[in-house]
């Protein structure tokens, strides 16, 4: 059931055992599974159905540190969050991932990989996926290809993509259909009220941009709007109440990291099948399964190394065309009329001179032919060391429409991370040379070791830290299971919470971490 904030009065608000803030991806998951359980569930969307200008500028901040973009063009306020424009890829992190890494400061997430497989498996069911641990086996065996080995220190893995990556609207049914899932929008949180003798978060402050203002009580609250939102959220409600146990939390805002992510080489096909065979995207039953490097552990664990991946990036002048055919395939077999039916016979004539080989391999192989008379690029993707000093403030001098201060980004390079990128190019280089499948001509800079490629680097829009999780209050924001140190109902669930970056993109093990959660706060009912 969906309310706009604005249209409501304020005894129409409705009540709930769980307040969720943020109708993203992260948010949407935890609403649905929690209701699903028989939970009163309301959820906040600060947007609305679409993507508004008036809202986009709630984001307006500060950039202190090395450049990001995604601070601007990854923070979207609307129903469906960041979901309405990411790739839809799943991709589950590693043991070494999770271990405290001697090479590593501030490494060590206090559970392990096992104990987050059944969630992975789990998250892979609800959005409607092959499970992503153990199964890239058999994927390749379906696809007519034996599961290619390139060298030992190399690993080649399959990222999952989702057939609707738009969670609003994989989850439609749910967020309209339930009683007990109500979703409010255009209401925006801007504070939090802790009592300090329970312990608990009493309600949490709601405003519009009109200038309505409402207090909703609950028994949980469950902050899932993206890692700088989230963290935005607790550092202003610990600036209006000193007695919130998590303003004395020396993490608070602390280690935000991205992947660092840069075109690291150029590559020539000299075994083209073969090359193709490894790095064209596998389609079955209308999902696609993309092969990415990644560096193996023990050779992280020898050289003192980061985590790192890699991908084959096709540059074609066609790619606009491209673009739009697969827009249009994918929108048919999820059973959605396209976007682009009008325009699609122009970008098909287009695509003629390449359409044998487009159609051959995707009906008769089931793989993506990959036009690319413009050259082929390794994009890599590096974890950083998570810095303290790379931090998320507010600015108090400087505030938004609804007077919530602007959020202050010192995003820090540590400057290690290059000895993991320059190991990386020249492991996948020789085992290429090796092989005799492909040539590779690094990036100058990475050639010769010049740390100053780091300023080439950009971010992957995979924000992550600011709140981390650790057993103690002296470690992170929250605990193990996501609550807040120091409070009984107040809970975090998204990347914001990771103390590492990992090699992946963060949302699988952001929505693993979610279900489990949600576990959780049932167990909490049921005791």
């Amino acid at each position: 059931m969906i309310f706009e904030f604005d249209q409501i009065s304020t005894t129409e608000l409705p009540s709930s055992d769980i307040v969720v803030v943020g109708g993203g991806p992260i948010g949407i998951v935890v609403a649905v599974q929690l209701a699903r359980c028989g939970h009163e569930v309301v959820v906040l969307e600060a947007g609305g159905k679409t993507v508004e200008p008036t809202a986009q500028k709630l984001n307006a901040s500060i950039n202190d540190g090395h450049s990001h973009n995604g601070l601007s063009e990854a923070r979207i306020r609307v129903l469906g969050g960041n979901s309405i424009v990411w790739g839809g890829t799943l991709l589950p992190y590693t043991p070494i991932d999770f271990a405290q890494r001697d090479w590593v400061e501030n490494s060590g997430w206090p559970l392990t990989l096992q104990e987050l497989v059944p969630y992975y498996d789990r998250t892979a069911e609800f959005l409607g996926v092959e499970p992503g641990i153990g199964g890239d086996e058999e994927i390749w065996r379906r696809a007519h290809v034996a599961a290619p080995v390139l060298s030992d220190a190399i690993e080649i893995v399959l990222t999952r993509s989702l057939r609707e990556r738009n969670l609003a609207r994989l989850f439609r049914n749910d967020l309209t259909g339930r009683s007990n899932l109500k979703l409010l929008l255009h209401a925006i949180a801007t504070d939090l009220v802790f009592d300090n003798i329970t312990k608990c978060v009493k309600a949490v402050v709601i405003k519009s941009i009109n200038g309505r203002e409402a207090r909703l009580p609950a028994k949980h609250f469950v902050i899932a709007c993206g890692t700088i939102e989230a963290t935005r959220l607790l550092l202003n409600s610990a600036q209006n109440d000193r007695e919130a146990p998590w303003g004395r939390n020396r993490w608070l805002g602390c280690c935000f990291q991205d992947h660092l992510e840069i075109s690291a080489a150029r590559l020539l096909r000299k075994r083209t099948e073969t090359f193709d065979n490894i790095f064209d995207s596998i389609l079955i039953a209308g999902q696609k399964y993309q092969p990415k490097l990644r560096l193996a552990e023990r050779v992280q664990e020898m050289e003192g190394l980061l985590n790192i991946s890699g991908v084959m990036q096709f540059d074609s002048s066609l790619q606009h065309h491209i673009d739009n055919v697969k827009l249009f395939v994918s929108s048919v077999l999820r059973g959605a009329v396209p976007p682009n039916l009008r325009t699609i016979p122009s970008h098909i004539r287009v695509l003629l001179k390449i359409w044998g080989p487009l159609i051959r391999r995707y009906f008769r192989e089931h793989r993506i032919f990959n036009h690319s008379d413009m050259g082929i690029r390794l994009l890599i993707n590096c974890e950083q060391v998570p810095l303290r000093e790379s931090a998320i403030r507010l600015d108090r001098e400087r505030r938004d429409l609804l007077g919530m201060p602007a959020v202050r980004l010192d995003w820090r390079i540590d400057g290690r991370e290059i000895n993991t990128i320059v190991r990386f190019c020249e492991i996948v280089r020789d085992a290429f040379e090796k092989t005799g499948i492909a040539d590779m001509q690094l990036h100058p800079k990475i050639a010769t070791r010049d740390i100053s490629i780091l300023d080439e680097c950009v971010d992957s829009y995979h924000q992550c830290g600011g709140l981390r999780m650790a057993s103690t209050f002296d470690g992170g924001v929250v605990d193990p299971h996501l609550r807040v140190h120091g409070t009984a109902n107040l809970h975090v669930a998204g990347a914001a919470t990771f103390p590492t970056s990992g090699y992946a993109n963060c949302t699988y093990t952001a929505l693993a971490l979610a279900l489990r959660l949600c576990d959780r706060v049932t167990s909490y009912r049921n005791a």
